[in-house]
Parts: C-alpha cells; structure tokens; sequence
C-alpha cells in the first residue's frame, strides 16, 4: 500500500478519532457523521476504556460506549428530511448495538472500513425486514482507508491480548487478509505505534506506518 493512493477526505476525520481512542487506552475505532455535501458534523471515539461518565455530547467507560454512538450522540440535531442525506463513516464495521442505533437515527446511509468477521452486523441494516423497509445504504471506505484502519484495529486488539476473541478473529483475518494482519502483528511487535501513543503524536505521523508493505 503505497502513500500515494491516499486522498484526503472525511475518512482521515475518523481515522484521527480511532487513534485518538488509541492514544486514550480505548479501542483505536472512530467514526464521524457527514451531511450531504461531504462536510464533517459530528465525531465519535471508542471511549470503552475511559472513566464512567456521560457529558458534552459524548458517553465513556460504558458498555454503549462505541464510536458510531459517540459520533451520533454529538448530533446537534436531527432535522427531518434533511439527517436523511447524511451518512456514518466508522473505521470498522458497525456491531448489532451500532447498525441499530443507525437504523433508528434517521440517517439513511453507512460506510464502513476495516471488516468485522466477529460483531460485524451490516446485514441488521439490509436484511431485518423492518430496517430493509429504511432504504439504509451501506458502503466501504477506499481501499487504502479499508487497509490503514483494520491494521489500527488489529494492532489494539493485539496489545489486549484477549485469547478467545483474539484467536477467532486472527484466524479469519490470516485467512481473508493476510497482509493486513502480517503489518499489523510487525508493527505491534515493534512498539512503533505504542511509542507514539506515549508521546500523543497525531495521527498525521502514524498514518505513513500503516500504509507500509510489510515485507
């Protein structure tokens, strides 16, 4: 993956609050809400990992606690029929939890990046008779967003090192992708990006070590 099949866009939004849910000791997964002309208006973190608390737009150390609920919850408002042009760019696949909090939001429209093969649950949207009735478009982000942000998520779920979730979710991603797992295992092995959580780099310096070839 090379740095010049990367365009800027809203993704990189979203990718900054995944690191910053990193930096944070939270799952590196963010998300940020779009309006029909592409501009950012909301953004959310994974804040699972943070102190209990509920505030200024944003809930941490919480079950609920995801990115896509974040991201929602920093809506200002709703208003119908505009929230319907808008769209939720989250960097990994929604669980059932976040699908449906999309599905009862009043957007009508999902992008996601890094695959789920563990808690995806974009079919809620396409395949729940009820939901289906929405007309909820689901998407993928670029290429290069889809790589950079499953080699993120990879290497947080590395440094938990949970076994059961861990060993279920290697196993299906060395099988559907191999070279993302294989960057994510040499950078957690590494530090590199671990010592740039420790010094709160921005995500503009972690970016280039996600994009690399591993060899």
């Amino acid at each position: 993956m090379s740095q010049g099949s990367w365009v800027r866009s809203p993704w990189d939004d979203a990718l900054a609050e995944a690191w910053a849910g990193y930096c944070h000791g939270s799952y590196p997964i963010g998300a940020v809400v779009v309006d029909a002309q592409g501009e950012v208006i909301a953004r959310g973190r994974n804040r699972l990992g943070e102190a209990r608390t509920v505030e200024r737009g944003f809930i941490s150390g919480h079950d609920l606690a995801h990115a896509e609920i974040n991201a929602l919850l920093n809506l200002r408002e709703v208003p119908r029929p505009e929230v319907y042009g808008w769209t939720v760019l989250t960097t990994v696949e929604p669980c059932p939890q976040c699908a449906g909090a999309i599905a009862m939001s009043g957007l009508r429209a999902v992008e996601y990046a890094a695959p789920d093969p563990w808690a995806g649950c974009t079919r809620l949207l396409t395949d729940d008779p009820y939901v289906a009735r929405k007309g909820i478009r689901v998407g993928r982000a670029p290429e290069a967003v889809q790589s950079a942000a499953l080699r993120l998520a990879l290497v947080g779920f590395l440094e938990e090192g949970h076994a059961a979730l861990e060993s279920s979710l290697l196993r299906e991603y060395r099988r559907t992708h191999p070279l993302d797992l294989r960057a994510a295992e040499h950078l957690h092995a590494s530090g590199t990006l671990a010592a740039l959580r420790s010094r709160q780099a921005p995500f503009a310096q972690a970016r280039p070590l996600l994009l690399e070839v591993p060899a």
